[in-house]
Formats: structure tokens, sequence, C-alpha cells
């Protein structure tokens, strides 16, 4: 048995579970970057501080955060945060690429970190040095004839979005993911392959699980916002790119 022509056989991975680097190149902080480390036991946990100085902490969510009143987000520095140093793939990303071709891999499934790209929002512009990272990354890969499959969105939102604007429920950020996906697919034009969000359908596994009708509105919210900007880049890649190709990520789960 063998694969058919054309069949992209590769890996996966995502950038804020890989890259580390978290606060290097220009890179403001996402919401995972202030989650501690867990166990079977002891659940992830987000940190932060009080305008007392005291830090506490509250359950890790990868879109949202119920901080206490006059809380902000923030680093113990008494606790580990996995995501900083991750895998290290920000900083020996062409060693791991060099073992992925000797694999025999032929697609490369990776995320571009937004808060990498845009640390502060369109507003702030472009960070150069996320830029510089991302062609190094696609070069690497390309080198090898490995295809790059470029998620934009892969829970690692930026976290002021979430701490100052509530994060997907809030309209506002349709337009802001927009012009990352615009920038992002008009900038690397050595990728023809993109995915606008990953297990965009996930959200529905946690409206089931919840009686708070409350949480319930706000995730649908949350949904149709992330629907609509996913609508929006796949159309302007789909005006702008005919040979290119996009698409969106469902998460598949099974039951016995």
């Amino acid at each position: 048995m063998c694969f058919p022509k054309g069949f992209l056989w590769g890996g996966d991975i995502s950038a804020n579970q890989c890259e580390g680097g978290w606060d290097e190149g220009g890179k403001s902080p996402n919401m995972t970057d202030y989650h501690t480390g867990g166990t079977v036991n002891s659940p992830r946990m987000a940190t932060y501080i009080m305008p007392d100085g005291t830090y506490g902490k509250t359950p890790a969510m990868i879109e949202n955060c119920n901080l206490p009143e006059g809380a902000k987000l923030a680093i113990n520095p008494d606790e580990f945060y996995p995501n900083h140093k991750a895998t290290d793939f920000y900083h020996h990303y062409k060693e791991d690429i060099a073992m992925f071709a000797e694999l025999g891999f032929k697609a490369f499934n990776m995320t571009l970190s937004w808060a990498r790209i845009f640390p502060k929002g369109i507003k702030e512009g472009i960070n150069p040095e996320g830029v510089e990272f991302y062609h190094n990354v696609f070069k690497e890969c390309l080198k090898y004839g490995i295809e790059p499959l470029v998620h934009l969105y892969k829970y690692d939102m930026p976290a002021f979005y979430i701490e100052e604007l509530g994060g997907w429920k809030n309209r506002f950020l349709i337009e802001e993911f927009v012009e990352f996906g615009k920038a992002s697919i008009d900038e690397f034009q050595e990728v023809t392959y993109w995915s606008t969000f990953n297990e965009i359908n996930a959200a529905q596994f946690s409206i089931l699980d919840s009686n708070n009708q409350e949480e319930v509105q706000r995730q649908y919210q949350a949904l149709h916002n992330q629907l609509v900007a996913s609508a929006k880049v796949v159309k302007y890649l789909h005006d702008n790119y005919p040979d290119k190709k996009i698409g969106c990520i469902q998460a598949g789960i099974f039951t016995h």
C-alpha cells in the first residue's frame, strides 16, 4: 500500500505549544503564556496580580479569564510556565525541520503566532522580527521539499485582547483578525496552503456541557464572530490568490 501522488504526509505543531521564546523577538504574551504547569490531579491555572501586589490563580481558559476586580494577568516568579520555553522551536527550528525531513515529511502543519506578528493589534503595526522568523521557517521547510500548511489561529490570541476587550465575544476582534489574516497572506507568498481556525467547531462541546445560559450565549457570540472572521479571510484569499488554497480545520470527536 502506498500514498497517492500528491498526498501530503507530515506532522503538526502549534506556536503556543512548541515555539517558546514567549517574550523574545518583539512578541507579546498570549493567554497561555500566563498558564502554569498542570498534572492529572492538578489542572493548569492562569496567574494574576492584585493591586496590593499579591498573586492569585484562576482556572486556565484558552480564550477567557475570570479575574477578580482590579486583577491583572501576571507572571508569578514562583510558578512554572511550560509555554515559555516549550520545545524551543523558536531557537531550534532548523534542527527540528531537518529531523522532519529525515522522517520523510512532505508537509508541515504549523501556526503563525498572532502575538508574534501583531503584538499589540493592527493599530501598532506588524512586528518585523516575527515576520522574519516565519520567513526563515518557511525557507527551511522548502529547502527539504516540505510544504508548509499554515494556521492563522490555534488558541494563541494576544493576551491584551482578552484582558482589555473580552476576547472573541467582542465583535471588534473580527476586523482585527481579518487584517492579521490579510497581512499574513500578502506577506508570506511562499505559503500555498492556509487554514483560518484550528478546530473552530470545538466551542460546541463547552456549549453542550454548560447549564449556564449566560455562558452559553457568550460562547455562541464568540463562535459567531470567529465564523464571520474566518469567512472574510477565506473570501479575501479566493478573490486575490486563486491559485492558493484555504480552509478551516474541524475537530473530530468520537464516542463509544
